[in-house]
Protein backbone atom coordinates (compact mmCIF):
# COMPACT_ATOMS: atom_id res chain seq x y z
CA UNK A 1 0.00 0.00 0.00
CA UNK A 2 1.28 3.44 -0.93
CA UNK A 3 0.53 6.39 1.31
CA UNK A 4 0.40 9.64 -0.58
CA UNK A 5 1.75 12.71 1.13
CA UNK A 6 -0.20 15.95 0.78
CA UNK A 7 1.41 18.51 -1.50
CA UNK A 8 3.96 20.70 0.21
CA UNK A 9 3.10 24.31 0.74
CA UNK A 10 4.30 26.68 -1.93
CA UNK A 11 6.13 29.73 -0.64
CA UNK A 12 5.09 32.99 -2.24
CA UNK A 13 5.74 36.63 -1.47
CA UNK A 14 3.77 39.60 -2.75
CA UNK A 15 6.27 41.98 -4.33
CA UNK A 16 3.81 44.59 -5.55
CA UNK A 17 0.08 45.23 -5.55
CA UNK A 18 -1.70 48.16 -7.15
CA UNK A 19 -5.09 48.84 -8.66
CA UNK A 20 -3.84 47.48 -12.00
CA UNK A 21 -1.07 44.95 -11.30
CA UNK A 22 -0.16 42.21 -8.86
CA UNK A 23 3.37 40.75 -8.68
CA UNK A 24 4.11 37.57 -6.71
CA UNK A 25 7.53 36.01 -6.13
CA UNK A 26 7.73 32.20 -5.98
CA UNK A 27 11.26 31.68 -4.62
CA UNK A 28 10.99 27.87 -4.55
CA UNK A 29 10.15 27.87 -8.27
CA UNK A 30 12.64 30.63 -9.16
CA UNK A 31 9.93 32.64 -10.84
CA UNK A 32 7.60 35.60 -10.64
CA UNK A 33 3.95 35.77 -11.56
CA UNK A 34 2.77 39.05 -13.03
CA UNK A 35 -0.99 39.70 -13.16
CA UNK A 36 -2.73 42.47 -15.10
CA UNK A 37 -5.93 42.93 -13.13
CA UNK A 38 -7.68 45.05 -15.76
CA UNK A 39 -7.19 42.57 -18.62
CA UNK A 40 -7.56 39.45 -16.48
CA UNK A 41 -4.27 38.05 -17.77
CA UNK A 42 -1.18 36.61 -16.07
CA UNK A 43 2.24 35.30 -16.95
CA UNK A 44 4.98 33.42 -15.14
CA UNK A 45 8.43 34.91 -15.61
CA UNK A 46 11.44 32.65 -15.25
CA UNK A 47 15.02 32.35 -16.43
CA UNK A 48 16.75 35.44 -17.82
CA UNK A 49 13.49 37.41 -17.99
CA UNK A 50 12.82 36.75 -14.29
CA UNK A 51 16.37 37.77 -13.31
CA UNK A 52 16.14 41.06 -15.24
CA UNK A 53 12.64 41.75 -13.93
CA UNK A 54 13.71 41.08 -10.32
CA UNK A 55 16.68 43.46 -10.67
CA UNK A 56 14.43 46.18 -12.11
CA UNK A 57 11.95 45.80 -9.25
CA UNK A 58 14.81 46.04 -6.73
CA UNK A 59 15.95 49.29 -8.38
CA UNK A 60 12.41 50.63 -8.15
CA UNK A 61 12.16 49.71 -4.47
CA UNK A 62 15.44 51.47 -3.68
CA UNK A 63 14.24 54.73 -5.25
CA UNK A 64 10.70 54.79 -3.79
CA UNK A 65 8.91 55.35 -7.10
CA UNK A 66 5.32 56.39 -7.62
CA UNK A 67 2.68 53.74 -8.23
CA UNK A 68 2.16 55.22 -11.70
CA UNK A 69 5.81 54.75 -12.69
CA UNK A 70 5.87 51.13 -11.49
CA UNK A 71 2.59 50.39 -13.30
CA UNK A 72 4.01 51.97 -16.46
CA UNK A 73 7.09 49.74 -16.19
CA UNK A 74 4.93 46.65 -15.66
CA UNK A 75 2.93 47.57 -18.76
CA UNK A 76 6.02 46.77 -20.85
CA UNK A 77 5.51 43.10 -19.92
CA UNK A 78 1.87 42.93 -21.08
CA UNK A 79 2.77 40.93 -24.21
CA UNK A 80 3.99 38.09 -21.97
CA UNK A 81 0.72 37.88 -20.04
CA UNK A 82 -1.11 35.23 -22.04
CA UNK A 83 -2.82 33.14 -19.38
CA UNK A 84 -6.43 34.10 -18.59
CA UNK A 85 -7.29 34.51 -14.93
CA UNK A 86 -10.11 32.28 -13.72
CA UNK A 87 -11.77 32.70 -10.38
CA UNK A 88 -12.88 29.54 -8.62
Amino acid sequence: MTILKPPTELAMNVMYNSEYYYVVDFPDRHGIELVDKTRGRAGFLEGAVEVKFRASMADFAANEPSVESVDEFLGHYDALLTNPIALH
